[in-house]
């Protein structure tokens, strides 16, 4: 079934030029794809299609949003991750990035893909954290059905979805943000991973060529509607981006977050992901920044770049990821296969 059938094909520009990254609060690392992360280690339960709310949709009609659920084969009560997929706020499938859910899964994780309302449905981005934090009290109900620690809940995104999942994590607790304006500890979080996610919108091609520049410059485009200004130049609605930018609700009271970006990222630039860095670690939260020196906007084969999936598939970069799971859900048993190397962080 298609994650969001009525979404239109608009064609999203693509950098011809990169600027090189700012690294004064980050760590860049050389990734070497090869070996890639394990897979089929260990034996994982699947359980896929589970509704967690029906939403109403403009002019009518309804939708029910759904998860996909895979943890291992074991009877222990283990951390949630709760995975946001990208799609530029116009298509979520829960279905992407499979393989990496799994290796998450393999290292003693219950691991949720989750939909949430994109624009072609009438959404805003108030809307899409009240649909995950929706998601996350319905796991957390579920708790025991499904084998879940439910003191310890980490949300993990990619590209829009890295959007999504930083937004979560900075407006814990804010009523605006609450699914049915209860910000109860339910739909809160104690972990965030921003895998190249956008923050400032109207920034987004800041580290771009000029003729990229000019587009976001000079278009509207769809990021405009998720923001509640359909046809409307990012430019000409500053108050609505900084609404939706995670980096406005940094406080010292956020959750850990870890952010990963690459220096080659023709779809957002990596400035994008350091704006929130810089923000909570002003804040005075605990934020770590990792920059793949060389890897694009995560696995994008479909622009005919053959293996750009690697480095962010690749041991090390997994490793970074789990263990940074590990530490902040308070995996105390975690095994030595789990944690791998991982440079220092260079806060």
């Amino acid at each position: 079934m298609p994650d969001t059938p009525s979404a239109p094909v608009i064609p999203l520009p693509v950098a011809t030029r990169v600027s090189p990254p700012d690294l004064a609060d980050s760590t860049l690392l050389d990734i070497d794809p090869d070996p890639q992360m394990s897979l089929g280690v260990v034996e994982v339960e699947t359980r896929d299609d589970i509704t967690y709310k029906t939403v109403e949709l403009p002019g009518g009609g309804s939708r029910e949003l759904k998860y996909d659920i895979m943890r291992p084969a074991t009877d222990e009560p283990l951390p949630l991750v709760v995975y946001l997929p990208g799609g530029a706020f116009l298509r979520c499938n829960k279905v992407m990035a499979f393989d990496l859910r799994r290796h998450v899964a393999e290292s003693g994780f219950v691991v949720a893909s989750v939909e949430y309302r994109v624009a072609p449905d009438g959404a805003t981005y108030q809307d899409t954290i009240h649909d995950v934090r929706a998601a996350v009290a319905h796991l957390r109900l579920h708790a025991d059905e499904f084998g879940i620690d439910p003191s310890a809940v980490a949300v993990w995104g990619e590209s829009a979805g890295g959007h999504v999942a930083a937004l979560t994590g900075t407006t814990n607790g804010l009523a605006e943000f609450a699914e049915g304006a209860d910000p109860s500890p339910q739909g809160q979080v104690q972990a965030v991973i921003d895998g190249f996610g956008s923050s400032q919108l109207s920034a987004i091609a800041d580290d771009f060529d000029e003729e990229t520049q000019l587009h976001y410059r000079r278009e509207p485009t769809h990021f405009s509607a998720y923001l509640g200004k359909p046809g409307a130049l990012l430019s000409d609605i500053p108050d609505a981006v900084r609404a939706a930018d995670p980096a406005t609700y940094a406080t010292a009271s956020a959750p850990p977050f870890l952010l990963l970006h690459g220096t080659a990222d023709v779809m957002v630039s990596p400035s994008q992901t350091q704006h929130v860095h810089q923000a909570l670690l002003t804040a005075g939260a605990d934020s770590t920044r990792y920059v793949l020196d060389g890897a694009n906007h995560g696995d994008v084969a479909f622009l005919g770049l053959v293996g750009s999936g690697l480095p962010w598939s690749s041991a090390t970069t997994m490793g970074i990821i789990t263990d940074f799971l590990h530490r902040h859900l308070d995996r105390a048993d975690a095994s030595a296969q789990d944690r791998r190397a991982v440079p220092d962080s260079g806060k």
